[in-house]
């Protein structure tokens, strides 16, 4: 049927024609709705045609194709966007961008828009034959940018060769360059605008922020910033390097830092080194010492021996070839880390773990590197443990960096309200448990916790975070210029500090794999005592634990000393009104210690040998939300910590000295001294009773006690008063205590008229 054929042929070919046209239509309509967005066509996500790249298993095939080259020439590559049409170009003496012509101030894009990615990725690769093309003059680069291609250069010598296995070295580097080169932007916008502190003092402000703030400088070239570059000029760079794929950019700092690749093209490492470069660069002249991150102490890490007992295990497994091949096995058998990293973990585990206990001024091993070491470790563990959530809690679509999505993170610090933290006791619903915490263990968590999202910023070391923000630049710093001089066989200009703390971190985090290995493995878990350190309900209960104790010595002190008992007696004439007062509240020291065990039944639980388990786990999360609520009655507990420690230490040294006979002038005023401070001992221990007794009265107050609603009058308000009342006082009255005693009883004199207090205590005494 010739007539139906042509008819069918017919109907084809206007099918065919309507859409083809509407095809063009919509790519028109995206075409111009990226411009007006400073979008490219090359960045936009092409799903129908994406498949999984070798190397970037865990990254969208989408955003996988943004960072190779094979996939940009099948993704809307534009081969006329050579370099030579860039308004720069990379100087190979220093290492900077230079305008090709003065004057030239504009990439073509419009405020606030993005480099197409062809484009970058042609710039990256001019920046990859300047870096490593052999003519760059290491006479005008910083320590730290030669540090950084040394450190890419590294050979592995524990694994066959092969090309996946020799980036090992390039993704360490990346992960290391692109945190340095957020700190640089920062410190260039610190620079420009010294009044913007906050970048300084409330932490680290949003990279989105920080380019944004950039593609808004003036681009004057009489400034001083752009003398040698117009850094709004880099902003178009930055967005596209380092945003989320949603506005068309790699994301190439959190796909490193949250451990997505294993795998990544020298190129990126290029650009990056370029960038950190040119933005060091400008205002040299500026004194910025006062501007740099304040830098994290964790000196304090192995204080708690539960932690140096963890940082010991490490420290044995990294000191030992064989320990460390036997943990690689375990990691790798058992499917904790997964075999797309499995090259990356044995380069970071024998090339640079083995640096974190090697001595500074041995010149024929590689410089320590324990900084460095804990910036690949921290991200291999997060991708290993984020690919077991996934499995554990039925989320595998999670496991990958997908576009517009955020990520499953370990520590949540940033933007935690919106997505899911590993390591957190439940999901995001609040009310499912994360089934990691059986799967890895309650101790494991514990573990976890207190090395990566402690809220504690003085003690726990949130360690991940504090390597990507710039808390341990100095460090890093330092170890890259050794390494840079160890490479090249110079005698070090700048003298490696033996930094104890961070070794401690790198064998705590060795410890922490090991642990998580063996729980995963079939075989028998690794025992261990650990219990949370660094949660508020941990440093609550130590506060305590301190608190009680000192005040139990100090009574028993008081009741077995007749000297004491004359010196309290000769005080309590001279101040009856205070003396009668404090009495007349009934705070004794066996309240306090009931209403502590009753809120926190887990006191003096670290001088028992019960294993603390997954309930514990919860019980603490329990607690813990009710402290972040109740930050001023921690504070008032560590403060009576303190206080406590501070007068009993006075108390002990001085009673001896009561029975001593003054022999001069000077010996008289001494005891005279003495005994009016073993006189106020009463006064001391009925004060910090009663304020312990507030600072629980207020956490329990929060927990909503059903004993505690017999009184209506008393609102939240007058137990918060009542417990800044309390710390002010004691600060007063334990800092005159030596120095001018009648005013630290006078303070107490006027804490007892507060009407706060008053009705705090007066709840106590209707109980």
């Amino acid at each position: 049927m010739p007539g139906k054929r042509h008819y069918r042929r017919l109907v084809a070919a206007a099918l065919f024609i309507i859409i083809s046209a509407a095809i063009t239509v919509a790519n028109g309509f995206i075409t111009s709705s990226c411009a007006r967005q400073g979008i490219s066509r090359s960045n936009l996500m092409m799903s129908s045609s994406s498949k999984m790249i070798e190397g970037y298993e865990y990254i969208h095939p989408d955003i996988a194709q943004m960072l190779t080259e094979d996939g940009i020439l099948c993704n809307n590559f534009d081969p006329t966007a050579k370099q030579s049409s860039f308004p720069f170009r990379v100087d190979p003496d220093t290492l900077t961008l230079q305008l090709k012509q003065q004057g030239t101030v504009s990439m073509g894009m419009g405020d606030g828009s993005i480099m197409p990615i062809d484009q970058l990725h042609h710039f990256a690769n001019h920046c990859d034959d300047i870096v490593f093309g052999g003519n760059t003059n290491t006479l005008n680069v910083q320590n730290k940018i030669l540090g950084l291609i040394c450190l890419s250069q590294l050979s592995s010598t524990s694994s066959n060769s092969s090309s996946r296995e020799s980036t090992s070295a390039i993704v360490v580097a990346s992960m290391v360059s692109v945190n340095l080169l957020e700190s640089s932007i920062r410190s260039a916008l610190l620079k420009i605008r010294p009044q913007n502190s906050n970048h300084q003092t409330k932490g680290a402000p949003l990279l989105s922020n920080m380019i944004e703030e950039m593609s808004k400088l003036d681009t004057d070239p009489s400034l001083e910033y752009n003398k040698l570059f117009p850094l709004s000029l880099l902003s178009p760079i930055l967005k596209t390097l380092l945003l989320p794929t949603k506005v068309g950019g790699v994301n190439l700092r959190n796909l490193l830092s949250h451990g997505f690749l294993s795998t990544l093209d020298r190129r990126w490492l290029s650009l990056t080194l370029v960038l950190i470069q040119t933005l060091d660069s400008c205002c040299v002249s500026v004194d910025d010492t006062r501007m740099m991150t304040k830098q994290r102490d964790i000196s304090s890490l192995t204080k708690y021996d539960p932690m140096k007992s963890e940082v010991d295990y490490g420290k044995a497994l990294l000191s030992l070839s064989s320990r460390m091949h036997g943990l690689e096995s375990a990691s790798c058998r058992g499917d904790f880390v997964p075999s797309s990293h499995q090259n990356l973990f044995r380069f970071t585990l024998h090339e640079l773990g083995t640096t974190c206990l090697s001595s500074p001024i041995n010149s024929q091993t590689i410089p320590p590197l324990s900084t460095i070491f804990i910036t690949s470790m921290s991200s291999l563990l997060e991708h290993s443990l984020r690919l077991v959530w996934c499995r554990v809690n039925d989320r595998m679509e999670e496991s990958i960096a997908r576009p517009a999505s955020y990520y499953v993170t370990l520590d949540g610090h940033g933007q935690k309200d919106k997505h899911e933290v590993m390591i957190s006791p439940y999901l995001c619903d609040d009310c499912t448990r994360n089934k990691l915490v059986t799967a890895v263990g309650a101790q494991t968590c514990a573990l976890l916790t207190d090395l990566f999202a402690s809220p504690s910023s003085s003690e726990g070391p949130n360690i991940r975070a504090a390597v990507c923000h710039g808390y341990f630049d100095d460090a890093i710093l330092e170890e890259l210029a050794s390494l840079a001089d160890w490479a090249s066989h110079r005698e070090q200009n700048v003298p490696l500090q033996d930094r104890n703390d961070l070794k401690d971190a790198a064998c705590a985090l060795v410890s922490v794999f090991d642990l998580i290995s063996s729980n995963l493995s079939k075989g028998q878990p690794r025992m261990t005592d650990y219990k949370p350190l660094f949660s508020y309900t941990s440093m609550t209960t130590r506060d305590l634990n301190d608190i009680l104790d000192n005040l139990a010595s100090l009574s028993l002190l008081m009741k077995n000393n007749h000297e004491v008992s004359g010196c309290i007696g000769k005080m309590e004439q001279q101040h009856k009104t205070t003396f009668a007062g404090i009495s007349s509240m009934e705070v004794d020291l066996g309240e306090v210690h009931s209403l502590a065990y009753d809120l926190f039944p887990t006191l003096n639980a670290n001088n028992t040998t019960s294993k603390w388990g997954t309930e514990d786990f919860y019980a603490d999360h329990n607690m813990n939300i009710i402290l972040a609520d109740c930050n001023a009655a921690q504070t008032l507990l560590a403060d009576l910590s303190n206080a406590s420690k501070h007068y009993l230490e006075i108390f002990e040294a001085g009673v001896g000295g009561l029975t001593s006979e003054p022999t001069s002038t000077k010996d008289r005023r001494a005891k005279k001294s003495l005994v009016r401070l073993c006189g106020v001992s009463s006064l001391v221990l009925d004060f910090y009773c009663m304020a312990v007794y507030i600072a629980l009265f207020a956490i329990d107050h929060h927990n909503n006690s059903s004993r505690l609603q017999l009184d209506c009058n008393l609102d939240r308000a007058d137990v918060i008063k009542a417990v800044e009342r309390s710390r002010m006082t004691l600060s007063t009255f334990d800092s005159y205590l030596s120095t001018n005693l009648e005013r630290s009883i006078k303070s107490l004199t006027q804490y007892l008229q507060g009407k706060s207090v008053k009705k705090v205590l007066l709840h106590n005494q209707q109980q």
